[in-house]
């Protein structure tokens, strides 16, 4: 128990350490130059790289300060971005930090390197499709193929990294794509054959991918593309009378369910086929209950101009819930779908009704379940549980209290059963409510923020170090990084004041662990690493900053400056901080409609201003060459349309001096190089 303990308390130090660098460059502190953040940034990462190979060679520490120093190299292509400007959250910060981590994770095949490679790859084509920095309109065949290209893709990862982690997550990855092509990327008035194709893909995939992890993530999908098409294909040929099929076609999901779960059954041989049994089930039950839910609603919606909560509550009870609870020879699916029938149903009741006659309701439940099979007990106590502070909202609209009474009852029900699976589902229950409580947007910002906040942080040091079962703690973990991210967004508090809590909190972490190590005379067993491959990669990473951060000050310096006018707005960066997204009056030029690289013509007004005159060329053809004068600036960008961006789209600022900066900014000043290029250097008032 000391070695877990010993090495947990490493992980969390160096993970408190890594959320201290990133909130440290995010807060864009204005006391340091450019150049220093950069060298900065960059000298840890080397840091990080040698004390990986040297000091720490044989240390537990080394593999975790080596992928230290990989997250650090993005930290540093992220701070390149923010110092000149960059696109925020740019598809080509995680494109370049994707090159050296897939490397890094093929050389030393460490399964952590190998996650965040494929993490780095779908925010790579997440941000390409969906920029934060500027909107951009495509062609709709233009986003099918792009879309279409990011599955195949990942389709491709998935093959050839069988059987792995790897090809499970890019499986899942490819899946989500074919799914924003499905709800997002497509209309379809022009993409009428997609469905069918859709369908006929969603069939081939349960035919011949028949391992488990797959199989159920297929179901998963093509559960949520039967929902949607479901409701979709009502509302345009039916309207609200054709919901009775919706009930006919509830039946059929759960007869489906039914003999795909007897199929799996018999070809089940261990725990981890277990896990998937349970999770068809899972998709099967909110599948067909979704379904006939919204079916009921409409009925009755069309049955009555106005129903009484207290005919609703007797339809969940009468028709629903007591069947479920009563028959207990009927087949699991068949019950779980009526009860979740039952207890979706009844949500629309709750306020509605007499409180004690809920009050009632809710504690009958609540004492039936423990007479009950652990899958009907967890969904009974978790219907109770948003009964409960349905009412308490109602009656008192205190949500601090309401999120601590259900974190409560979930951790008495997580300490208190001893079914595996139940106790995981309550306590990811535990961890959502009591993370809600240290949100500072949904309570109150006062000394008690502070008090639930250090009390989360001991409850995941609890389940870290004292619960023995993996499970649990892989979702403590997750929890950890989500308290992070979740402080990284909260305005209230400062980044830098973030930064140089959780850098103290780490240190303090590791002189504990390094302490207790040395006292109790605690080794670790440490992979050796092939150092020679792994410093090339990290010489070109070093290339890479210096040879940009070079050729951006020297842009910067030589470049002519121009003026142009902008209208601002004001977010937040994933990794990069604050910044002003920038409209210019040169991004959109009416009458045109291109696509690709794009030269435009900027001419000096009487006040100053630089002014669009047209366009120069187009994917290298010239188009309009005799507008161009001597004095002109010629500008490269990239055409979506009618609309061209520049890469001057983002200016980063100090933490909280966003607001200001949009209600002040007016004009840009921007430096161009002589092939064209713009780079941001200030924006003013005037």
């Amino acid at each position: 128990m000391a070695q877990r303990i010993v090495k947990t308390t490493y992980l969390l130090g160096l993970l408190f350490l890594a959320a201290a660098f990133v909130y440290f460059f995010a807060s864009n502190w204005p006391e340091l130059g450019r150049l220093t953040k950069v060298s900065i940034a960059a000298s840890f990462m080397v840091l990080f790289y040698v004390m990986s190979a040297t000091v720490f060679h044989s240390h537990l520490l080394s593999r975790w300060l080596f992928i230290f120093g990989a997250i650090t190299f993005g930290v540093c292509v992220a701070l390149i971005g923010q110092v000149y400007n960059s696109h925020a959250d740019s598809f080509l910060l995680f494109f370049v930090w994707l090159i050296p981590t897939s490397i890094f994770a093929r050389l030393t095949r460490d399964r952590f390197l190998v996650v965040f490679s494929l993490g780095l790859l779908q925010l790579t084509f997440w941000f390409y499709y969906f920029p934060s920095s500027y909107h951009i309109e495509r062609g709709e065949w233009t986003s099918f193929f792009i879309l279409l290209f990011f599955v195949i893709i990942n389709g491709i990862v998935a093959l050839f990294s069988r059987p792995s982690l790897l090809s499970i997550l890019a499986y899942m990855a490819m899946h989500s794509w074919l799914f924003v092509i499905f709800i997002q990327g497509i209309s379809f008035e022009q993409f009428r054959f997609w469905p069918y194709v859709y369908t006929i893909l969603f069939v081939l995939f349960l035919l011949y991918v028949k391992k488990q992890p797959y199989f159920i993530c297929t179901v998963l999908f093509t559960g949520m593309f039967g929902i949607i098409q479901y409701f979709r294909f009502v509302e345009q040929y039916f309207g609200g009378n054709g919901y009775i099929f919706g009930l006919v076609l509830a039946v059929i999901i759960v007869y489906i369910g039914i003999y795909g779960l007897r199929w799996m059954t018999k070809r089940s041989n261990g725990k981890v086929e277990k896990f998937f049994i349970v999770a068809f089930q899972i998709i099967v039950t909110v599948v067909a209950s979704m379904i006939a839910v919204g079916s009921i609603m409409q009925l009755l919606s069309f049955w009555f101009d106005a129903f009484s909560p207290y005919v609703l509550l007797s339809i969940c009870i009468l028709l629903f819930v007591t069947p479920a609870l009563l028959w207990k020879r009927q087949n699991d699916v068949v019950r779980y779908t009526l009860l979740a029938i039952g207890y979706i149903l009844g949500a629309f009741s709750v306020t509605e009704v007499s409180l004690i006659v809920m009050s009632a309701y809710v504690a009958v439940l609540f004492l039936i379940s423990w007479r009950m099979p652990a899958g009907v007990r967890t969904m009974t106590n978790i219907a109770v549980s948003l009964y409960a502070a349905m009412m308490m909202l109602a009656e008192w609209s205190d949500i601090r209290f309401t999120l601590f009474a259900v974190f409560v009852f979930y951790g008495i029900i997580y300490w208190v059963t001893k079914h595996t699976y139940e106790r995981l589902v309550f306590l990811i229950f535990s961890f959502t409510s009591f993370l809600l409580l240290t949100s500072a947007d949904l309570v109150e910002m006062d000394w008690t923020y502070v008090v639930w906040n250090v009390l989360f942080l001991c409850f995941v040091a609890f389940v870290l170090f004292f619960r023995t079962n993996e499970k649990e703690q892989s979702i403590a973990w997750l929890y950890t990084f989500l308290f992070l991210i979740l402080k990284y967004y909260e305005w209230l508090w400062s980044l830098l004041h973030k930064s140089m809590t959780l850098a103290i909190v780490g240190v303090c972490l590791l002189i504990v662990a390094t302490f207790v190590q040395k006292r109790k005379a605690i080794s670790f067993s440490v992979r050796e690493q092939k150092w020679l491959p792994l410093l090339v990669v990290i010489t070109l990473q070093v290339v890479f900053i210096a040879y940009v951060t070079f050729d951006k000050e020297r842009h910067i310096r030589h470049g002519e400056q121009i003026k142009l006018q902008l209208e601002p707005i004001d977010p937040r960066s994933l990794i990069q901080g604050d910044y002003v997204r920038l409209q210019y009056d040169i991004s959109t030029i009416e009458g045109i409609d291109e696509w690709g690289k794009v030269q435009v013509i900027l001419r000096k007004d009487d006040t100053g201003v630089h002014r669009f005159v047209g366009i120069y060329s187009v994917n290298g053809k010239k188009r309009n060459p005799h507008l161009y004068r001597e004095s002109d600036v010629l500008v490269n960008g990239n055409i979506y349309g009618n609309t061209i961006i520049y890469g001057i789209e983002t200016y980063f600022v100090p933490e909280k001096t966003g607001l200001d900066i949009q209600q002040r900014a007016r004009f840009a000043y921007v430096r161009v190089s002589q092939s064209g290029d713009a780079l941001l250097e200030k924006i003013v008032e005037q």
